[in-house]
């Protein structure tokens, strides 16, 4: 049967939201407008005053941040008329609820708190959790409103609700957060190759919650009067802990470990189940819990990796790029180079990311998602292919090995000047010369590979648009402003990722012209993972630590659950 709205156009209540300018607070917001409601909106900052908006709604909502709620509660609750509806969105219940009760004129009073955050696209599949305290038409229209657009509304007592909070909130985030810290405090830093799966799954629950603000952490933590309680537990437990590690109690340790996992009997099995493909996912993921030192120079020996063997564009990037003589580290994928950054095998990496024919270079992308690595500057090299083979006559030739992308790039030469010969990719065009000495293969690659392997030029500039070019990007572990300013880093390369939904794209873009950013790229990938739904990879003419760009940033963390600084290009 089809969900109907409970309230017809001619009756459709007023919403005023204190807080509607926040995060939180413009989520509901739009949300009750897109459905055809008049939202008013006050805050310390609108020339409507939260009392005049209290006076004016049919149903007022508290959004503001959990420390300041109950001292907004005072200050409105006498002004909200009888037939109306006071409700908050706070994770604490109990206290705020009392706080609301008290109004003069007992009007409905309903304690709200939505368990997800601002940056879900809709409220389907979400639960929202509703504290009666005086419940009125409102209360009830709410409920079938949330409901109708598909979210779980689940009704609970307050005091209940809190316990739960205290727990699955506040004990959630001390814990991680202590596990950082704690990481941090040691000597040295976790590298890759210790990494474990369930390491890593630890730290990225752990990042989860320091990616967010610092405040609602606290807020969570300390704001709630029932975690005194399971942090008393808590304490106690990790106590009689250190003691049993202190003796080398193992019966005791066990014992205490074997009545934890029988209370968790029934779960078990499907974390196993879950963390299987959980583990897949973060196979590659690195951990970085350790500031890193910041690159003031290249020395002598600094190593930089490319994708080789030698002879490749990427070997003569480096060359370009890098005028003194540095240990060249070659490497067989572009997977690999990042890999040797990140167990510090080499300083510095150059890694091919686009060509204006091929287009983008997917695995690069891919990596730069997967590491927390820096760009640190772009390099554009022209590039101009040659056939090349072990003999002379053009007409012997019968294959043609290469990379796919110069393939791509002179696809239509190949056509018109050797259209029989069969083409087999190779993971690299000097991979290719070095597999066979057959006189009948003929290879594509650049001039120095000709010299290098002391192959005949068959065929020069062989790529269809004379202006090819592929662009590199220089890759460190840490920002090295010298390798910038050498190469004229001026613009800003982001990762944004987002939830789909209508209007998304639109909404981040808006951003950027209202701060008169220019876009020199915007590329976009569906993710790999069920965390997001797109990602974005956008070039900004700006530098990362332009104030325009700042403030621009700041705005579009509403619409994207990750808004990551690349590096500079």
């Amino acid at each position: 049967m089809k969900k109907t709205e409970i309230v017809n156009n001619n009756n459709k209540p007023t919403i005023g939201i204190i807080g509607g300018n926040g995060r939180f607070g413009s989520w509901f917001r739009g949300l009750f407008e897109a459905s055809g409601f008049e939202v008013l909106v006050a805050s310390r900052k609108t020339i409507l005053t939260p009392k005049e908006l209290a006076q004016r709604a049919d149903i007022v909502i508290v959004c503001v941040s959990l420390a300041d709620t109950v001292s907004v509660i005072r200050e409105v609750r006498d002004s909200v008329r009888k037939d109306a509806l006071l409700c908050d969105l706070t994770s604490v219940k109990e206290v705020p609820l009392k706080e609301m009760l008290k109004t003069k004129s007992r009007c409905g009073v309903t304690g709200i708190h939505p368990l997800f955050g601002p940056l879900v696209p809709s409220l389907a599949g979400q639960t929202i959790v509703f504290c009666s305290g005086r419940d009125n038409m409102w209360t009830t229209f709410l409920k079938e409103f949330f409901t109708n657009k598909g979210a779980r509304v689940v009704f609970s007592k307050a005091r209940e609700h809190d316990r739960q909070m205290a727990i699955v909130q506040a004990l959630t985030h001390l814990t991680n957060i202590i596990f950082a810290h704690t990481v941090q405090k040691q000597k040295g830093e976790v590298f890759q190759a210790y990494s474990t799966p369930v390491f890593r799954l630890q730290s990225i629950l752990a990042g989860r919650i320091l990616g967010g603000s610092a405040e609602l952490s606290a807020n969570l933590i300390m704001e709630n009067p029932l975690f005194k309680h399971v942090l008393a537990d808590y304490q106690r437990l990790l106590a009689s802990c250190a003691v049993y590690i202190k003796k080398k109690d193992k019966r005791s340790f066990v014992k205490m470990f074997n009545s934890v996992a029988s209370s968790m009997k029934a779960f078990i099995p499907i974390a196993q189940t879950k963390s299987v493909d959980l583990f897949a996912l973060l196979d590659r993921q690195t951990v970085t819990l350790k500031e890193s030192a910041k690159m003031s120079s290249l020395k002598k020996g600094t190593k930089i990796a490319f994708l080789g063997p030698e002879g490749t564009f990427s070997h003569k990037a480096v060359r370009d790029i890098f005028e003194q003589k540095y240990a060249e580290v070659p490497s067989t994928t572009i997977s690999g180079v990042f890999e040797k950054i990140i167990q510090q095998e080499v300083d510095l990496g150059v890694v091919p990311v686009e060509n204006s024919t091929g287009g983008l270079i997917q695995e690069t992308l891919d990596n730069l998602i997967r590491h927390p690595l820096h760009i640190v500057g772009s390099y554009e090299l022209p590039i101009h292919l040659c056939l090349l083979a072990r003999t002379n006559d053009i007409s012997k030739i019968k294959f043609i090995k290469s990379h796919a992308q110069p393939f791509a790039q002179a696809k239509g030469w190949l056509q018109r000047n050797v259209p029989k010969a069969v083409l087999e990719p190779e993971a690299s065009s000097v991979k290719a010369i070095l597999s066979t000495t057959d006189p009948e293969v003929a290879f594509i690659a650049d001039r120095e590979a000709a010299l290098t392997y002391g192959l005949t030029i068959l065929a020069e500039n062989i790529e269809d648009k004379k202006n090819n070019i592929t662009q590199f990007y220089v890759v460190s572990k840490s920002e090295a402003s010298k390798v910038s300013a050498s190469l004229n880093a001026q613009k800003t390369f982001l990762l944004l990722a987002v939830y789909d939904r209508p209007g998304v794209l639109r909404d981040i873009l808006s951003v950027f012209a209202d701060d008169n950013l220019n876009l020199s790229k915007l590329h976009s990938k569906i993710s790999e993972t069920d965390g997001w739904d797109y990602c974005f990879f956008v070039e900004v003419e700006a530098k990362p630590d332009d104030k325009k760009l700042k403030n621009a940033l700041g705005k579009i963390k509403q619409y994207c659950s990750v808004v990551r600084v690349l590096g500079t290009t």
